[in-house]
């Protein structure tokens, strides 16, 4: 189809299709224990190790190669890198080389990797549809309103409270609706930043481009270019089709 992305695999942050079991958890359960994980490895050494035994176990469940998850992280591994070395070599306190420095430096890099990797394995396991479709399920008050509602009320006054917990039920269901549908947006544009990136770079390896930091002055503002132009189109789409509005759920 002409303009379509086919994402490969092997692709960062793309979806691998399964039947596994974490395929089949709900989308919501997934985003949360990827928040979860990402705020405990923080907590302690302990809770770190934890983490990164937990990811991994979790991406051989899906049968997902936990190498996989860190595919697209060569920025993290260049910062990482920075971290540990700058913790190790600090000629501040006399000595020039700090074995505690290297320590606490290779424990901030795998903090830093911990998150990249989680995010990683709930986009391989998750598809945006079944995102969204949690968000809504989360913020959806609006059968509750309508049976509020509905209820036959012979007091005017009961019925006059009743309308003003309705309207306050919608205008929640509408500002939630909006949260569900700018979480899943932000989320949506990190695996399409990957698929424009891997399209770009594999055009301009079809056209001999020199690798390097050449080709990355080159591909970073044509990237941001196609990242706008998409903005552009899903909000165009987004206003013709009424979506995060109440006219979606019929209100």
């Amino acid at each position: 189809m002409a303009g379509k992305l086919i994402l490969s695999p092997r692709t960062p942050f793309a979806y691998h299709p399964g039947a596994t079991v974490l395929h089949r958890a709900p989308a919501g359960v997934k985003f949360l224990c990827v928040i979860v994980v990402s705020a405990v490895c923080f907590v302690s050494v302990y809770a770190l190790a934890a983490s990164i035994v937990l990811i991994a176990a979790a991406s051989i469940a899906a049968r997902i190669p936990p190498r996989q998850l860190l595919k697209g992280s060569k920025p993290l591994v260049i910062l990482s890198l920075f971290i540990v070395l700058l913790k190790t070599f600090m000629p501040l306190e006399g000595d020039i080389f700090h074995i505690e420095g290297l320590v606490e430096g290779l424990i901030i890099a795998m903090r830093i990797f911990v998150p990249y990797a989680a995010a990683a394995l709930l986009f391989a396991v998750t598809t945006m549809r079944q995102l969204r479709y949690s968000m809504k399920k989360v913020f959806e008050t609006v059968p509750k309103c309508q049976i509020m509602e509905q209820q036959p009320q012979k007091n005017a006054v009961l019925q006059a409270i009743g309308r003003k917990i309705a309207k306050a039920c919608d205008k929640i269901t509408n500002f939630g609706t909006s949260v569900s549908l700018g979480i899943c947006l932000m989320l949506g544009f990190i695996p399409r930043f990957f698929e424009l990136w891997e399209a770009s770079n594999m055009a301009c390896e079809a056209r001999s481009c020199k690798r390097g930091l050449r080709r990355l002055l080159l591909l970073i503002p044509l990237v941001t270019e196609r990242m706008m132009e998409t903005a552009s189109d899903t909000a165009m789409a987004l206003q013709a089709r009424a979506l995060g509005s109440s006219r979606e759920y019929g209100v």
